[in-house]
């Protein structure tokens, strides 16, 4: 059996330092003898942490480049880490191998297993704020993806990105107590966490509706596209004209 190889990228600086633990436990359960998964960062990305519109544009042209890269080296598939899928749309374009972001093969699985999901993640404050980044980026991809109907809200924890990396001992409850008022108050019958193994592990005992990690979603969606053979569409998305003087 041929070994597919994916390369899932963490689009900031030091991404392996603050997250590589997290992304290795999350990948574990995925792991056979027939896939690879190996883990990179963006070394010169300007920031370790995403936090707006701007951040996620500033590093969208690194994270096609270190996609390329993965490309060249001879991996089948890539799996554009982020919820805010900065460079993924260029990357669908630029790469001829399947291109997979997290948001999108979280939405797709969540509605696969539910009439409406919610999105579970960090936030300046808790609850749900409509309009505001995160939830206007998480919006704008439902719209994009053709989930926007599907889309219960997003709900917020108040901490910081790099908190969820370091294991902070009380997101596991908070998380919690918003996935509970995504199901009561917004209608939602699946969620998408966010988070260490930890985090995932306690939704998905403690919450009676399916529990999504994107990046596990993305990881499994980049095997499974590779192995059959199907990348993005080149009608879809086409090559760029500005690359072929460089190729």
């Amino acid at each position: 059996m041929e070994v597919i190889r994916v390369c899932a990228i963490i689009p900031v600086r030091n991404g392996l330092q603050a997250w590589g633990d997290v992304h290795r436990e999350l990948l574990a359960p995925l792991t056979h003898p027939g896939v690879e998964f190996e883990l990179r960062d963006l070394p010169d990305a300007p920031i370790e942490a995403i936090g707006c519109s701007y951040d996620a544009d500033s590093l969208a042209m690194l994270h096609i480049e270190a996609a390329l890269q993965a490309e060249r080296e001879g991996f089948h598939a890539v799996a554009m880490g982020c919820l805010d899928e900065p460079g993924v749309q260029g990357g669908k374009e630029a790469l001829d191998v399947p291109v997979v972001g997290e948001s999108e093969a979280a939405m797709h699985l969540a509605s696969m297993v539910g009439r409406r999901f919610s999105f579970l993640m960090p936030g300046k404050t808790p609850g749900s704020q409509r309009g505001a980044y995160p939830s206007r980026c998480i919006e704008d991809l439902a719209r994009m993806y053709g989930f926007a109907g599907k889309l219960a809200s997003v709900r917020t924890v108040s901490g910081e990105t790099l908190e969820f990396a370091g294991r902070d001992e009380a997101l596991p409850e908070a998380m919690i107590e918003q996935g509970r008022l995504a199901m009561q108050e917004d209608g939602a019958d699946a969620v998408i966490g966010y988070g260490s193994l930890d985090v995932i592990g306690r939704l998905q005992r403690e919450l009676p509706i399916p529990v999504i990690d994107p990046i596990q979603a993305s990881a499994m969606m980049a095997e499974s596209l590779a192995r059959l053979r199907i990348a993005q569409s080149k009608r879809a998305f086409p090559r760029p004209d500005s690359m072929s003087a460089h190729d």
